[in-house]
């Protein structure tokens, strides 16, 4: 929002990235190339270049305006001068116990043959980049804030594994943030590889979930499987919470709201060769279609002796994937896929410009906002089958709203 009240249009924004607010003058060239490709990806939704030269209507033949975007995006200077800036204008939002959380996804360029560094792939059509993004995001809060995105592949000169262009991601994070924020791990695109390296670092705040790690840590000084010790953790604190199934998943035929309940405990443990206190935290659920399982999670975070403390980081983590598929939902609306450049700092301005857009309409324009939540206190609404009986009174309000 502008000062007066009224959404900041696309060039306001494009115009205060670029201006000494945020560091040094980017200058009229890059002031225009930036506001160019940002109203343009909003307009067309995509990062074609064919198709924002075609948008931006310019009084010159259609190649030259093309030429014009593709020159300018082979400027890594400018490139990396704009990812900083998102990355501290979205950092001044992270306070203490903001999620930031981490996200791994695959950009991929279907038959793509000449793309540089394009990770290679005995199938061409599953030829593409890795990219890492970073959300940040208070668990009492619809709204997320993209702080930063990479973008790699093993073709990259210097690459040495995906974990440590993480790590380099990650650190970036800390420093722009004053180590304020918790680092939260999305467990469904990350490895156990990946999460064991992570455990271990001395410098990152984090929340991961642990689930087919293989990990030995000590606790009370006796060295002993994680796998292990989770099962003997006591989980005091619990409550039932609901979650929601989408038809297909584990079988289900329909939608169903699953009663789950949920209890959680920890212990204090520390890992081989390490000074550092960590907690492990068992997540343990039951319910009548499964059973009972046990997930292990480690932190850095031991404030965790009260109901408040264990269980809200719980229930924190467990929103996570909401705020993900928000995000997802937005990023996809402009068909990443869909880029046409050969070289690979071109691409990595494409996302960088791509952010901009997207931390543009979820903060300034007030779109992206988390709406469905795949875990509840309460039932959720709707034509669902349910795994529990609802209450009378329920039913009759689901009547009058049916």
């Amino acid at each position: 929002m502008s000062n007066d009240g009224q959404i900041m249009a696309p060039e306001g924004f494009a115009q205060f990235l670029c201006s000494d607010e945020l560091g040094y003058d980017l200058g009229r060239v890059g002031y225009k190339f930036v506001r160019d490709m940002l109203v343009g990806i909003q307009r067309t939704r995509s990062v074609n270049l064919t198709d924002i030269a075609k948008s931006l209507d310019e009084n010159i033949r259609l190649h030259a305006t093309h030429k014009r975007l593709s020159r300018n995006l082979d400027n890594p200077a400018l490139a990396a001068a704009l990812s900083d800036r998102l990355l501290r204008l979205g950092a001044k939002r992270v306070a203490s116990k903001t999620r930031l959380i981490v996200h791994l996804y695959e950009l991929n360029k279907k038959y793509a043959r000449k793309v540089e560094y394009l990770s290679e792939s005995a199938n061409c059509v599953d030829s593409g980049f890795k990219v890492c993004e970073v959300l940040a995001s208070d668990a009492d809060s619809e709204i997320f804030t993209p702080l930063v995105a990479a973008v790699w592949s093993d073709q990259v000169p210097g690459f040495n594994n995906d974990a440590e262009e993480v790590t380099k991601l990650l650190r970036r994070v800390a420093q722009a943030t004053n180590n304020r924020g918790l680092f939260y791990f999305d467990d469904q695109s990350f490895s156990s590889e990946f999460l064991k390296s992570i455990v271990a670092d001395p410098s990152l705040n984090f929340l991961a979930m642990m689930n087919g790690v293989d990990l030995d840590v000590f606790y009370r000084n006796e060295p002993v499987s994680m796998n292990e010790l989770v099962k003997d953790v006591q989980t005091p604190y619990g409550r039932t919470m609901f979650k929601l199934i989408p038809e297909g998943v584990s079988g289900m035929s329909k939608r169903t709201d699953l009663d789950v309940f949920l209890h959680a405990g920890a212990l204090p443990i520390k890992l081989p060769n390490s000074n550092r206190n960590l907690r492990l935290i068992a997540l343990k659920s039951k319910s009548r279609f499964v059973g009972e399982i046990v997930a292990p999670m480690i932190t850095t975070e031991t404030n965790l002796r009260s109901r408040k403390g264990l269980m809200g980081l719980v229930e924190s983590f467990l929103s996570l994937q909401d705020v993900l598929s928000a995000h997802q939902a937005l990023r996809d609306s402009f068909d990443p896929s869909s880029f046409r450049v050969l070289t690979y700092h071109r691409l990595k301005f494409l996302m960088t410009l791509l952010q901009g857009v997207i931390h543009y309409e979820v903060t300034f324009a007030g779109s992206g906002s988390v709406n469905d939540h795949q875990f509840s206190h309460t039932p959720h609404d709707g034509e669902v089958n349910r795994t529990y009986f609802l209450p009378e009174k329920h039913h009759a309000v689901q009547g009058q709203l049916g």
